[in-house]
């Protein structure tokens, strides 16, 4: 019997409030009451998908940058598989200085095994991310995001609490065209993350602690690849899970400001998804 919730209702609020920022902010640089500058740099869009390392740049004074995609999960544990499916992995991004902005993320969620199907959307995450450092000799680039959910998703994937998380993220550009990055990250009760809360009571509270290290390459003027291995680990979880990922992906620039992006990967871990493949992109207003 297919297992679903009223509050699943959620997603299209969610989307909306999304969505509705995006377009004022993109049509209006006056936002905050901040004028934006009328001679930005005219860089390549940076984007925080599709691989789980976050890029060290935010996206400017005045600048707005909406970001997009569907993900595919496959997971076979004792011959039960699951299928889950997830998006528009919709996050929202406006500088309100040069090297700080504003983050707002919304996501929903199709579980499906056996009979049983699962769905809603998950708790609605509103972050700022700040440059800290910049690439000098042994010092790297770096950024510092602040996230926190708020209760609004679907009974799966809600925690019905708000959650806290941050996440620092440096970087190495070395040769011509590579760069060595990584992260280092702490939240609580995952954030809401439907791989781990989607099979526990919402009243289990628990930390997770993340790390990744990634390694991007620029091809030529409109693609760059990169391949990564990332873990995710719980501890005051019912079940603790120790979760490890290698994954690759391609970026490939339609322009400066709309690049699409591809990635797949495996898991390493009995507790991890086995196999994930995605698409999306992002465009800069």
């Amino acid at each position: 019997m297919a297992v679903t919730s009223l509050r699943s209702a959620r997603f299209p609020a969610n989307l909306f409030v999304v969505v509705a920022i995006a377009t004022y902010c993109g049509l209006s640089p006056m936002a905050f009451g901040q004028e934006a500058s009328n001679e930005i740099e005219t860089e390549r869009i940076e984007t925080d998908r599709h691989d789980f390392t976050q890029s060290t740049k935010t996206v400017g004074h005045g600048r707005a940058q909406l970001e997009f995609g569907y993900t595919y999960f496959y997971s076979d544990r004792n011959e039960e598989i699951e299928h889950a499916h997830t998006g528009p992995e919709a996050l929202f991004r406006f500088g309100i200085t040069e090297r700080t902005e504003l983050r707002l993320r919304s996501n929903y969620v199709w579980v499906f095994e056996e009979e049983e199907r699962r769905e809603g959307s998950e708790d609605i995450r509103f972050a700022l991310k700040t440059e800290t450092s910049e690439a000098e000799g042994l010092t790297p680039e770096s950024a510092l995001e602040l996230r926190f959910t708020f209760p609004t998703g679907g009974d799966p994937w809600s925690t019905e609490e708000i959650e806290f998380g941050l996440d620092f993220i440096y970087g190495w550009p070395f040769a011509e065209a590579m760069e060595l990055y990584g992260s280092t990250g702490y939240s609580t009760t995952g954030l809401g993350e439907f791989g781990l809360v989607g099979e526990i009571p919402s009243e289990d509270r628990f930390n997770t602690w993340t790390q990744s290290v990634a390694l991007g390459v620029e091809l030529g003027p409109v693609t760059t690849i990169y391949s990564e291995f990332f873990g995710i680990f719980t501890d005051g979880r019912s079940e603790d899970l120790e979760l490890a990922f290698f994954n690759v992906g391609l970026d490939y620039y339609l322009s400066d400001d709309f690049v699409l992006d591809f990635r797949v990967g495996l898991g390493l871990t009995s507790e991890s998804e086995d196999f994930f493949a995605g698409i999306g992109g992002g465009y800069r207003f």
